[in-house]
């Protein structure tokens, strides 16, 4: 019976997978360069134990400095949850009602004939409760974790322990590798991430403008893909051959490009589970811009004042500059999303706010008064959805996504016989 259940739970997640690459093609079937985003996560969800697959740091979240890590001589190897199929895999680890991204994470982890995690560091960032229960599990199945604590504010405090954090981050990796983390190392893993973040921030701000040749559910597929790649100097030379040749391509006036364009806030969205990106495409929204916590990313560049000094210094500056632009949802305010926000909205052109709630993920919820202060301050509406990785409620969101349509095309109608 249970070689019966595995099978049946692995053929659910192909499918989840299949299905959404899928439709990302067949949308977007006129870019060429998008098909190697396309394969790597092919390649990604069908990872297993008979490839040689024996990930050596795993890192759980993007909370972390993968800069570290790579610096240490590890490739990292994401598992961030997003899928339906996963979940199934953990439901003699966990209650049922375990919050959908925890689930699908200890399910990748737990998956039947899945890559082989026997001799994996698990680096875990403590930014929520689900985290610490993760870790605990973990930790009981006899895995070898390492905790890293992410202080509640942003301030000089929070500095040194992000500092030391950070210190035992370097010195985890490099004791589990059975290697020595240097200051060439260090050096070149911070150009190397510079590059594909810069690279990165290029394309959002490109293809922002482009809906007529890229649709928004393969913005947010592309940007998400960086979890997923194996080499990030090859997905960083593609992603800038995919922008080039959104650039190249001439302007196409279509239907969607006068789509009331809408912000995604709140929980982030995971490959495979794209149900809200192509749930808001759907009802004739347009997605302006997808923001969590992952967003600020693209801002931890460095400089070359950045890279002067001796191993202990480079840390430092690694270290302040995620004081400066983490955006977990580890604070208890989180104002370095707040003020992203708002930076966003001052470009004028957002009409409304879909705010994505994943059931479980109270920290989202603690933020959406703060986020609705703002909003009302240039007056936007704000759209508050809740749901899980299950696609049952997919009608009934439906209908209240395209009555929140309705109101923001109704808006426009008011505001130009106002300015008539």
């Amino acid at each position: 019976m249970k070689v019966k259940k595995a099978i049946k739970e692995n053929d659910t997640f192909k499918k989840e997978f299949c299905d959404t690459l899928n439709k990302l093609y067949q949308e977007n079937a006129g870019l060429s360069a998008l098909k190697y985003f396309l394969d790597v996560s092919y390649r990604w969800a069908n990872i297993n134990s008979e490839t040689g697959n024996k990930p050596k740091v795993v890192m759980l979240t993007a909370a972390v400095p993968e800069e570290l890590v790579i610096a240490a001589g590890a490739q990292p190897y994401w598992i961030i949850g997003g899928s339906l199929g996963s979940t199934a895999w953990s439901d003699d680890v966990v209650p049922r009602d375990t919050d959908p991204v925890s689930r699908s994470i200890l399910g990748y982890i737990n998956r039947p004939h899945g890559a082989d995690y026997s001799d994996s560091l698990f680096i875990i960032p403590l930014v929520n409760d689900s985290m610490r229960k993760i870790a605990y599990e973990l930790k009981m199945q006899g895995r070898k974790i390492c905790l890293i604590d992410i202080p509640p504010h942003h301030n000089h405090t929070s500095l040194n322990g992000i500092i030391a954090g950070m210190r035992a981050l370097s010195a985890a990796v490099s004791e589990h590798l059975g290697t020595r983390a240097t200051r060439k190392s260090t050096v070149s893993a911070m150009k190397q991430v510079s590059n594909a973040r810069r690279s990165l921030r290029r394309f959002l701000e490109v293809s922002r403008e482009r809906t007529d040749i890229i649709t928004e559910p393969a913005r947010v597929f592309v940007q998400d893909s960086y979890y997923m790649t194996n080499s990030i100097d090859e997905w960083t030379a593609n992603i800038q051959a995919l922008t080039k040749e959104i650039e190249s391509k001439p302007v196409r006036h279509t239907v969607n490009n006068n789509y009331p364009k809408v912000m995604l806030l709140g929980s982030p969205v995971f490959f495979p589970n794209y149900k809200i990106p192509f749930l808001i495409q759907d009802t004739k929204l347009s997605i302006c811009d997808a923001v969590d916590y992952t967003s600020l990313k693209t801002f931890m560049t460095y400089d070359k004042k950045s890279m002067i000094g001796n191993l202990n210094k480079l840390i430092k500056n690694i270290a302040a500059k995620w004081n400066t632009y983490d955006a977990s949802p580890a604070y208890i305010q989180n104002d370095v999303l707040h003020k992203y926000v708002s930076w966003l909205l001052q470009k004028g052109d957002i009409e409304g706010v879909v705010y994505h709630i994943l059931k479980g993920q109270i920290e989202y919820d603690f933020e959406l008064e703060h986020f609705e202060k703002t909003l009302g301050e240039y007056g936007i509406p704000i759209f508050r959805l809740e749901t899980d990785y299950q696609y049952q409620d997919v009608e009934q969101l439906r209908i209240r996504m395209e009555a929140f349509c309705e109101m923001l095309v109704q808006s426009r109608y008011r505001e130009v016989k106002i300015a008539s």
